[in-house]
């Protein structure tokens, strides 16, 4: 989620208030047109090239890939749709680019961010394909070891399965009480127009 967030904000914010990029909008959004299987054999291959199968940062950077295009696009949206005179005032106060960016339109952004971030996250929680193939033992995700609970000899784990997904909604839950706040605004964020 983190590297998914900051890779997306700072090329949505580049995108939105400088209009470089040519086709960057289009190349991000045809990454989640493929489908997933096509994608994962070749990263499978460079993964195990790289010898981050079955590590935990070999899963957070494909999360950070997979999901950067959604990241992106929510977070160019809200850029967008924030006014930029308020950053102009900034820049006429004196601020770099860069510090009107920390100083100014991150704070205001924080809304947009939590939202966005609260999306990521699920989407990253609940991935089966990518942690299915990219585990065997060491990382195994919540949902691939769910699936595991069932077999010819023992059958359905009905109670393990319920007792895990439980585990399992926790953590989306307890973030999106933390944001709950930040949420309501961010999901509101440019709904009105004056």
């Amino acid at each position: 989620t983190a590297i998914a967030m900051t890779a997306g904000t700072a090329a949505a914010y580049g995108l939105s208030r400088f209009g470089f990029g040519g086709n960057l909008p289009l190349a991000l959004i045809q990454l989640r047109l493929f489908p997933p299987m096509a994608v994962m054999i070749p990263v499978m291959i460079m993964w195990a090239f790289l010898g981050l199968i079955d590590t935990w940062w070999g899963l957070a950077l494909i999360y950070g890939i997979v999901t950067l295009p959604f990241a992106f696009w929510l977070m160019k949206t809200f850029f967008d749709d924030m006014p930029r005179e308020i950053e102009d005032a900034a820049l006429v106060e004196g601020c770099s680019r860069w510090r009107v960016f920390l100083r100014v339109t991150l704070p205001m952004m924080r809304p947009a961010l939590a939202s966005s971030a609260l999306f990521v996250f699920i989407l990253n929680w609940s991935d089966y394909l990518i942690a299915l193939l990219l585990t065997t033992r060491d990382w195994v995700t919540i949902p691939v070891y769910m699936a595991s609970l069932s077999s010819s000899m023992t059958g359905q784990l009905y109670g393990a399965k319920a007792a895990l997904g439980l585990i399992a909604a926790v953590p989306p839950v307890i973030m999106g009480i933390a944001i709950q706040k930040q949420l309501v605004r961010g999901l509101t964020f440019g709904a009105l127009k004056e």
